[in-house]
Order: C-alpha cells, then sequence, then structure tokens
C-alpha cells in the first residue's frame, strides 16, 4: 500500500520533472566533487612523503577548488529541492482544499473538523520534509556509497572487504529501526489528528464547556491523548537512541580495521600512506550513507503514513456529483417541484417519503411541520446539498441534477437554520457570497434585513469586526447578518430554514415585508416553527413523519382542525407568551 502512496507522490513530482531533474544533477555533482577529494588527497601525501614539495601546490589548489565546487553545488541541491518541495505539496494542498470544498454534507457530518485541519496541513508538511530529504541528501548518499565502494576497490580489494566486514550488522539495525519507527508512526500520526480534533473541538464549543462545567472530563481526555503521544515520542527516541550510537561504533570500527590492516600494508609496502589516507577518508564518507538510509526510512515511514491520511481523503468520492453533461441552469420563472421525492442519510430510515408539491413562481411558501418531519432535509435538496433516492428536485421543469453545481447555488440561495460568521468585519460577512459588491449594495441588503441601523450605531459600523463564528453578536443580529449575505447575491429562488427564529415578531414581519416588496416576483420558501411566520405565507405545507399531510392558506388550515391545527395550537401560546 504504501508502494501506491509513493506512486501517486511521485505523480505530482512528474509535474515538475525540470525542477526534479536539476535537483537531482546537482546533487550528484556535488557528490562526485566530493568523491573526487580523496584522490587528490592522495596525491598530495604521496609528493610529501617523497618530499616532491614543488609539486604539492596543484594538489592543494585541486582540493581547495572541488571543496568550494561541492560547497556552492550543496547550496543549489538545498535550495532546489527546497523549491521542488514546496511546489509539489502547494499542488497537493491545493487539490485536497478543492476536493473537500467538493465533498457532500454527509461526509463532515461523520469527519472530525481537527482531523481534517490535521490532513490538510500536518501531514502534508511531513511529506515535504520528506521530499526535501530524498532529492537533497538520499540521492546523493546513495551515489556516495556506489562509488566510494568502487574507488576503494580500486585502491584496494582486500582493504575494502576489511572495511565492509561491520556492513551486515549495520543494515540489519537500519532494517530493525525502520520497521519498528513505521508502527510507531503510524499510531503517532492518528493520535495527534485525535489530538487536533478534540483541541478543536473544544475551543469551538467553549461556552457549551463552560456552561456545563465539563472541563474536567475535558481535560482528562486531552492528557490521554497528550500522554499517548509523549509515550509514542518517547518510544521514538529510546528507539533512536539504542539504534544511532551502535551504527557510529560500527562505522568508527570499519576505520579502526582499515588503520590497522591498511597501516601493516603500507609497511610492507603494498599499498602507499597516500592510499591508506584515502581509503580512510572514502571509509568515513560511507558513515553518512548509512545513516541516511536510516533517516530516509524512518522519514519515508512517516510520509507514507501521513500521506495514507492524505490520499484516502483525496479519494473519497463526493456523494453529490455534478453530472458529466451538466449544462448552467436559467431560472426564468422560479417554479419548484419535488416529485415523489424519498430520501434517507444512511439508506436504512426515510425521512422523507414520497413527496411531492410545487412552489409556483413568485410564491411564499412556508413548510410546517413537527420536529423531525423532515423540513429542514427538504430544502436541502433543491440546492443539491443532498441528492435524494428516489424522485426528482425540479426548477422549471429542469432536474436539478442536470444542472451545473456552481449555476444552481448562485441562484438558489439559503439561510440555515444554524449560522456560521467568520472572523472578519461586517462588511466582509455580508459580501462573502459576492467579494466585488460596492458598499452601495451591502447597505441595501443590510437595510432589507434590517441590520443597517444596528450596525450603524457601532463605532467602526461596516467594519467593526464580529469575533470568531460572531462571538460579539446577539442570535438576531447573526440571522440578520445571513440574511443580508444571502439576499446581496440576488438569486432567483430564496429559502430561508427558520432563520429568523431569534428576532421579535414585529422585526420578522419588517423583514418579509421587506423581502417580499424588493424582491417581488421571485420565489420564496420558508421553513419555520413561528405562527407569525405561517401568516404572512400565500400558501403552508404541512410534513409529517416525512409526508405532506395538509396544504392550504392559513385560515383553510386552521379550519380543517388537523395537523396544522394542532401544531399552530400548541405553538401560538408561546408566541403570545414571548
Amino acid at each position: 500500500m504504501a508502494e501506491n502512496y509513493a506512486r501517486r507522490l511521485l505523480a505530482y513530482v512528474a509535474k515538475h520533472w525540470r525542477l526534479a531533474a536539476l535537483t537531482t544533477a546537482s546533487s550528484l555533482a556535488a557528490t562526485i566533487a566530493t568523491l573526487v577529494i580523496p584522490l587528490y588527497t592522495r596525491s598530495a601525501v604521496n609528493v610529501l612523503v617523497t618530499g616532491r614539495l614543488d609539486q604539492l601546490l596543484p594538489y592543494a589548489l585541486m582540493i581547495v577548488a572541488l571543496t568550494v565546487l561541492q560547497g556552492v553545488l550543496g547550496f543549489a541541491t538545498n535550495f532546489v529541492s527546497q523549491y521542488l518541495a514546496q511546489r509539489v505539496i502547494y499542488d497537493l494542498r491545493n487539490d485536497v482544499y478543492r476536493h473537500l470544498q467538493e465533498l457532500s454534507l454527509g461526509f463532515y457530518k461523520t469527519m472530525d473538523t481537527g482531523q481534517l485541519v490535521a490532513r490538510a496541513t500536518s501531514d502534508i508538511e511531513v511529506s515535504s520534509r520528506f521530499l526535501r530529504f530524498a532529492f537533497s541528501g538520499f540521492s546523493g548518499a546513495v551515489l556516495t556509497l556506489a562509488i566510494a565502494l568502487y574507488m576503494m576497490f580500486t585502491i584496494s580489494p582486500v582493504l575494502t572487504l576489511y572495511a565492509l566486514a561491520p556492513l551486515p550488522l549495520i543494515f540489519l539495525l537500519v532494517r530493525r529501526y525502520a520497521k519498528r519507527a513505521r508502527a510507531i508512526f503510524d499510531r503517532a500520526r492518528a493520535v495527534y489528528g485525535e489530538m487536533t480534533s478534540h483541541v478543536t473541538e473544544v475551543v469551538s464549543g467553549l461556552r457549551v464547556v463552560r456552561a456545563l462545567n465539563a472541563f474536567a472530563f475535558l481535560w482528562q481526555r486531552f492528557l490521554t491523548l497528550n500522554s499517548e503521544y509523549l509515550d509514542l515520542s518517547l518510544d521514538v527516541a529510546k528507539l533512536r537512541a539504542s539504534t544511532w550510537p551502535l551504527v557510529g561504533f560500527l562505522s568508527a570500527l570499519s576505520t579502526l580495521i582499515v588503520l590497522w590492516a591498511g597501516g601493516g600494508m603500507v609497511v610492507q609496502s603494498a599499498i602507499s600512506i597516500g592510499d591508506l589516507v584515502a581509503m580512510t577518508l572514502y571509509v568515513g564518507m560511507m558513515t553518512w550513507p548509512f545513516i541516511a538510509l536510516g533517516f530516509f526510512t524512518v522519514m519515508y515511514a512517516r510520509s507514507m503514513a501521513a500521506l495514507s491520511r492524505v490520499f484516502e481523503l483525496l479519494d473519497t468520492e463526493p456523494e453529490v456529483k455534478e453530472a458529466p453533461d451538466a449544462v448552467p441552469l436559467e431560472v426564468r420563472r422560479g417554479e419548484v417541484e419535488l416529485r415523489d421525492v424519498w430520501f434517507s442519510y444512511d439508506g436504512k430510515k426515510w425521512i422523507l417519503k414520497g413527496v411531492s408539491f410545487k412552489v409556483r413562481p413568485g410564491e411564499v411558501v412556508a413548510i410546517v411541520g413537527p420536529a423531525g418531519s423532515g423540513k429542514s432535509t427538504l430544502v436541502q435538496l433543491i440546492p443539491r446539498f443532498y441528492d435524494p433516492q428516489r424522485g426528482a428536485v425540479l426548477i422549471d421543469g429542469v432536474d436539478v441534477r442536470r444542472v451545473k453545481l456552481e449555476s444552481l447555488r448562485r441562484q438558489v440561495g439559503i439561510v440555515h437554520q444554524d449560522i456560521y460568521v467568520f472572523p472578519d468585519t461586517i462588511r466582509n460577512n455580508i459580501a462573502y457570497g459576492k467579494p466585488d459588491a460596492s458598499m452601495e449594495e451591502i447597505v441595501r441588503a443590510a437595510k432589507l434585513a434590517k441590520l443597517h441601523d444596528f450596525i450603524k450605531s457601532l463605532p467602526q459600523g461596516y467594519d467593526t469586526p464580529v469575533g470568531e463564528r460572531g462571538v460579539t453578536l446577539s442570535g438576531g443580529q447573526r440571522q440578520r447578518l445571513a440574511i443580508a449575505r444571502t439576499l446581496l447575491i440576488d438569486p432567483k429562488i430564496i429559502i430561508l430554514d427558520d432563520s429568523t427564529s431569534n428576532v421579535d415578531a414585529e422585526t420578522e414581519k419588517a423583514i418579509y415585508d421587506a423581502i417580499t416588496k424588493h424582491f417581488k416576483g421571485k420565489t420564496i420558501i420558508v421553513i419555520t416553527q413561528r405562527p407569525s411566520t405561517m401568516k404572512l405565507a400565500d400558501r403552508i405545507i404541512v410534513l409529517d413523519g416525512g409526508r405532506v399531510v395538509e396544504e392550504g392558506r392559513h385560515e383553510e388550515l386552521l379550519k380543517k382542525g388537523g395537523v396544522y391545527a394542532k401544531l399552530y395550537g400548541m405553538l401560538a401560546p408561546k408566541a403570545e407568551v414571548v
């Protein structure tokens, strides 16, 4: 499986093959320059031993020149590999962000926000570090090992065999390290995601946490996760501490063996002192490739563990997909029809059961019913936040599954029950759906939502920051801001999902009067539990148990004495008390 993730990561690298080729070439050139230095060092030492000092300068200059060249190429390798890694991660991060926007709402009901944030940020960054090392360090290390071995064999095959004696033990140590590290890092990434999710939830729900005095319980949960992450980090530290000193000892042992055996060969004139010095330098160079192999295996394990979470996210198919032959939607009349619609979130329990009705162009329709009757679910099918399992949703006679999502949602404006306010200014919050809106348009939308007077009373007016999730605004003010945001887009169809529940009846009536007057001829669908809102509608559709059970005007439905009359009878006294 890890190989599959590696191939997919390489597919991103292939898009920037010129950068990959450049960093590989500079790394190889830097390595070759480094590996040639011992040869000139051997010649310089041999010249010194024979007393031919007049011949020393050329060798010394070459050593200096190669050292400078190695430094320049090393800098180029590090810079280009960094640039390459960042370009790859830039592309991957863009794909993740775009995919998050495309995933259906049902996905977010089952996925923790913290886990998603961790996958889109820290998990991707782990891969960035791996790529930088793979191109700047590991490729050079592999070449170093190969060329160093070749050079050593050309100097003395026998001495090379002595030097290689400890290498099998080094290989086994590195392999053991990589195997254990992979298991630890797999678990560590999962725990880190859980911890991020926990912190996100606590910060987002801080008011509830304090109101319920739940800090002790949540603190214990965080301590458990943090302690597990600490234990995993310490396991890595123990594994590292038990591996790398042994690798260093075996490398030093290899050097000692070369000096001991090579010293005897120098005495016997089998090799020169310069040969022994070059062999010692090459043995020292061989230490880094094995350390680099250890680093590479660990970083590879960490990167594959992180990428498994990233690509799992990218492989998640959206439940709502745009058809290949989808066409732009042009709403001319604004008629909305649900035709025998059946819907279930889990495929087992039906929320909507054969719902059929039609909203005429320019009509204000209220959809009411007991809690859990499917009202909010129903209106989320119109902009295709979900698709029904059976039946169809049509706008002006066109099935919404046949049109482009962007054109559909541009012309169907919905104000949700659960309102999200961005941590920005009031002006920018209203203009989120239309960033290029003029100040006049923003003010007009605020006036229609009966928010303008409140905004003007603030010291900074429309430039007032609203804080995280709009904490500086009341519930009613947040609702009116969300209404203004939707009205600014000027959609052909407006859906208000219990979006005036936190404003008084007088303000509510003023909002609806302003909307219906200014947007005369537009189709307006209102989900409500408020009797005052029900009275404002041209027609009322009553849901119960996922079915349409009644339909008509307020007075007509009261006379029937059915579900609506009972519901209104329960709600009206509460409204009067309020």
